[in-house]
């Protein structure tokens, strides 16, 4: 008797290691699909061939290329008037939460 219950008792540790372990990569996989990028085949087909004349990698392109966008991309922060948070209390929440970014 003893046996048969060890040998539950190890089946039910086995399969809720498999359970968690699949829990972790579903969870992994999901992660991974926010941080993917997707470009059409056509301007893939395009980065790739002026990758290859410079003897560089498609992603290094891209990241290039956001790097540009994101140094000229104006960011510019409006000032809001104590009157105009008056007129608008929501405009406070506003400004508390840009605090936190």
């Amino acid at each position: 008797m003893a046996t048969n219950t060890y040998k539950r008792f190890i089946q039910n540790q086995l399969e809720k290691a498999k359970s968690t372990a699949s829990e972790f990569i579903t969870s992994r996989s999901e992660e991974q699909e926010e941080d993917t990028l997707e470009l059409s085949p056509d301007t893939y087909n395009e980065l790739r061939a002026i990758a290859d004349m410079q003897h560089t990698t498609v992603q290094e392109i891209v990241n290039g290329i956001i790097a540009q966008y994101l140094e000229s991309a104006p960011y510019e922060t409006t000032h809001i008037s104590v009157d105009q948070k008056e007129d608008n209390p929501l405009l406070y929440l506003d400004g508390i939460c840009r605090l936190e970014d």
